[in-house]
């Protein structure tokens, strides 16, 4: 039996991904840069919250909107929490005994 419901959450996963790497680099990563940020910003995943964090503090002090944090933000953490949701339900079919 082949799970058609999995297959529309992982390319939803996939372009939400992409999309944030994408808003990240165009961005994020070019803010930093123009603070001399060094060349691995953006490709790090373990790096997009602190990168982030100092994109608001730049922003804040220059005294701007935070928009494009916020949009950041909030898109990493859906890509998260929909990666643990698609993972549990994998799991979740695996265990269970065929009928």
């Amino acid at each position: 039996m082949q799970d058609h419901h999995l297959i529309p959450l992982i390319l939803l996963l996939a372009g939400s991904v992409l999309l944030n790497l994408v808003f990240h680099r165009i961005v994020i990563c070019r803010l930093l840069y123009k603070q001399e940020a060094k060349f691995p910003t953006g490709f790090l995943f373990w790096r997009i919250f602190p990168e982030l964090r100092r994109h608001s503090e730049i922003r804040k002090a220059r005294g701007k909107s935070l928009d494009a944090y916020y949009i950041a933000f909030i898109l990493t953490w859906f890509n998260l929490l929909l990666a643990f949701g698609i993972l549990v339900r994998v799991f979740y079919d695996y265990t269970q005994l065929p009928q």
